[in-house]
């Protein structure tokens, strides 16, 4: 009796073995923060996301690039406000109720990005990720790393980094 109990808990042990082998990998995922911009839909990586604050008083900067629509106080910082309209070759309007700056940050540098409004956040599967659809004008595609495509919305996702290279 005492040999087959033995060999009993040698199976279970097999088992439990088993189960582990079995569990899944988990699917890699990005998570996003979408916003517009005029009637298109774009994304950014919600770790370089500082914070989404409303939309007040942007100073204008003389002699500034003219991508950079000005600065704002930051609870005692200054961050320039970029505005992505004019990186991305969109027709610009003036911003309504709905406006967010999105504060950014990769490494040390930050900026603020102009919305014309945030509509939330995702979460989906890298594999979804796709590269640049080839209709968009050269000169706004190289601020975005690739584009998916959720709830009937094509979503451009924007690179922090490479919009952050045109401030230097």
């Amino acid at each position: 009796m005492i040999e087959e109990k033995t060999e009993v808990i040698e199976e279970r042990d097999d088992e439990t073995d088993d189960l582990y082998e079995k569990e899944e990998k988990r699917e890699e995922t990005l998570q996003l923060v979408v916003f517009r911009l005029d009637r298109e839909w774009y994304g950014v990586d919600i770790r370089k996301v500082k914070e989404i604050i409303k939309l007040n008083r942007v100073t204008y900067l003389p002699s500034s690039p003219e991508h950079i629509a000005g600065i704002v106080n930051l609870r005692g910082n200054i961050l320039s406000v970029t505005d992505l309209k004019v990186l991305l070759n969109l027709s610009r309007e003036l911003p309504g109720e709905k406006a967010r700056i999105i504060a950014v940050e990769f490494g040390i540098l930050e900026t603020g990005l102009l919305a014309d409004e945030v509509v939330g956040s995702i979460e989906l599967p890298v594999r979804m990720i796709g590269p640049v659809i080839p209709t968009i004008p050269a000169g706004g595609a190289k601020y975005l790393e690739g584009q998916c495509k959720v709830d009937d919305k094509l979503i451009g996702i924007l690179s922090v980094e490479k919009v952050l290279e045109v401030q230097n």
